[in-house]
C-alpha cells in the first residue's frame, strides 16, 4: 500500500515465522524533520497502545535513512471499501463498527493520545470481524510537546472536526465528531460536506449544518440518527464529551430488542347471550319469534361474513401476489449497467464536464443507478448522484475541474440494494476551457 509519506509491505517475520507489516518512509521524505518528526510520533502513539482494536507495532527502526515501523499486519479491507462496495450499511453495521472503533479511541484518549485523523481508509476489516484502526501518523500527546512544527491543518478535509480545521487546539472531542462523520457516510452513503476544493469542504465543516440523515434515509432508526447529529454538534460542549459513551450508546442500540412484544387482549366468551324476555310470554307465539329471530340473526351474520371475506380478500390477495413479486425481485441478482462510457469537455471559463453514458442493467426490478466520482483509481470513490429509473441512462457531471483525470463508477439499485459489481470507466477533461 502506499500513503502520503510512506509505502507499506507484506513482510515474513524470519525469526518468529509470523506474517507482518513493515511502514517504511519515503526516502524522499527522509530529509525533513517534521516528516521525521510525524513518523516517530506515529510510532511511539501506537508503541503505547494495546488495544484489541488498535494496530499493534512489534518494532521500530531506520535502514538506512529511512525510518521504518514494524506492524501487525491485518488482511481485510478498510472500511473506506466497504463503502463504496456495499454502502449504506445496515444499521446493526453501522452500530458494531462504530462501537469498535470507539472503544479503540476511548483507549486512546485514555493514554492522553488523540487520532485527529479518523476516516474509513484508517479502519481496517478483518475477515474474522475485528475492527482495527490505523494510521496515527498525526496523533498528539500533550507530553510531546511539538513546540517546532508551525501551525497548520493536519487530516482530511472530510472528515475535520470544526476547531481541527480552523487550526485551534484540539481534544478527544475532534475525534468524536469525525467518527461522527464516519457513521453518517456509512449510514447514508455519502459524506455530509463536500466541494470542489478541500478549502470549500473546510469552509462547509466548520460553519453548514449537516443534510439531515433521515432525509437521505428514511429508515434510519431515531435513536442511532440522534447519536450521529450529537456527535456532529459544531460546538464541542454540545458533543458527547467522552467516546465512551457514544461506545455505550451504540451498544445499548445493538442489545434493544428489535420489536417489541404487543399483549394480547383478552378474549371474552361469545357463546352466550343475554336475551331478554317479557314478564309473562306467550310461549306458542315466543317460541316462533325466537326461532326467526335467531334464524334472521344466523342470515345476517353469514351475509356480514361473507362481505368480509370478500373485501378482506380484495385486499389480500393483491398484497399477496405483491409479496410475491417483491420476494422474486429480491431474489433476482442486482447486475450493473455495462458499456459505461465518460467523455470530458468544457462547460465555460475554466470549467468541464464529463459526460456520461451506459446501457441499462440487465436486471428488471432495477429502480435506478448510483453514481461515484474519484480522482484517483485507487479511490475513494464519493457518491456524486442518485438516479431513479432503470431507463435513466445518461448523466451529466458539470463544474469540474480542467485537467483532471477522473474515475467513475456506476451500480444499478433496487430499493436499498446496490448492485456488488460496478461499471468502471475513466476520462481526462481540457486542459483549458474558455
Amino acid at each position: 500500500g502506499q500513503g502520503g509519506m510512506a509505502d507499506v509491505y507484506s513482510a515474513l517475520d524470519r525469526l518468529l515465522g509470523r506474517h507482518v507489516a513493515i511502514k517504511l518512509m519515503r526516502v524522499g521524505l527522509a530529509s525533513d524533520p517534521q516528516a521525521v518528526a510525524r513518523f516517530g510520533r506515529e510510532a511511539r502513539a501506537v508503541a503505547a497502545l494495546c488495544h484489541p482494536n488498535i494496530v499493534s507495532v512489534f518494532d521500530v527502526g531506520v535502514e538506512g535513512n529511512a525510518p521504518f515501523i514494524v506492524m501487525e499486519l491485518v488482511q481485510g479491507e478498510t472500511l473506506s471499501e466497504l463503502i463504496w462496495r456495499q454502502s449504506p450499511l445496515a444499521t446493526e453495521r453501522v452500530a458494531e463498527i462504530g462501537e469498535a472503533v470507539a472503544q479503540a479511541l476511548a483507549f486512546a484518549h485514555d493514554a492522553g493520545i488523540v487520532h485527529r485523523d479518523v476516516k474509513p481508509g484508517n479502519i481496517m476489516l478483518a475477515p474474522t470481524g475485528v475492527v482495527k484502526v490505523l494510521d496515527f501518523g498525526i496523533a498528539r500527546a500533550a507530553s510531546w510537546a511539538p513546540s517546532t512544527d508551525p501551525p497548520s491543518v493536519q487530516g482530511t478535509a472530510e472528515y475535520l472536526s470544526p476547531e481541527q480545521a480552523q487550526g485551534n487546539p484540539i481534544d478527544g472531542r475532534s475525534d468524536i465528531y469525525s467518527l461522527g462523520l464516519v457513521l453518517y457516510e456509512m449510514l447514508a452513503g455519502q459524506v455530509p460536506f463536500v466541494g470542489d476544493t478541500p478549502l470549500a469542504v473546510i469552509y462547509k465543516q466548520i460553519h453548514e449544518e449537516p443534510p439531515a440523515l433521515r432525509s437521505i434515509r428514511a429508515d434510519v432508526p431515531p435513536a442511532l440518527d440522534g447519536m450521529v447529529s450529537r456527535c456532529l454538534a459544531k460546538d464541542p460542549v454540545d458533543r458527547y464529551q467522552r467516546v465512551s459513551q457514544l461506545a455505550s450508546d451504540l451498544r445499548r442500540f445493538r442489545s434493544a430488542p428489535t420489536r417489541t412484544t404487543v399483549p394480547v387482549p383478552s378474549m371474552r366468551r361469545t357463546d352466550q347471550f343475554d336475551v331478554p324476555f317479557d314478564d309473562q310470554p306467550d310461549v306458542t307465539h315466543d317460541s316462533g319469534s325466537r326461532f326467526v329471530t335467531s334464524n334472521a340473526l344466523i342470515a345476517g351474520l353469514l351475509v356480514l361474513v361473507l362481505g368480509a371475506l370478500v373485501a378482506l380478500s380484495a385486499v389480500i390477495v393483491p398484497l399477496f401476489l405483491q409479496g410475491r413479486a417483491q420476494a422474486t425481485a429480491r431474489s433476482q441478482p442486482l447486475n450493473p449497467p455495462t458499456a459505461l462510457q465518460a467523455h470530458g469537455s468544457c462547460d465555460g471559463f475554466f470549467k468541464a464536464k464529463v459526460t456520461l453514458t451506459w446501457l441499462q442493467t440487465s436486471t428488471s426490478s432495477a429502480d435506478g443507478y448510483a453514481l461515484y466520482r474519484s480522482e484517483s483509481s485507487d479511490g475513494p470513490f464519493r457518491r456524486i448522484e442518485l438516479l431513479d429509473g432503470r431507463a435513466n441512462t445518461s448523466w451529466v457531471d458539470a463544474n469540474l475541474n480542467t485537467g483532471t483525470r477522473y474515475y467513475y463508477s456506476v451500480r444499478a439499485t433496487a430499493g436499498l440494494r446496490f448492485s456488488s459489481y460496478s461499471a468502471l470507466t475513466e476520462t481526462r477533461t481540457p486542459s483549458f476551457c474558455l
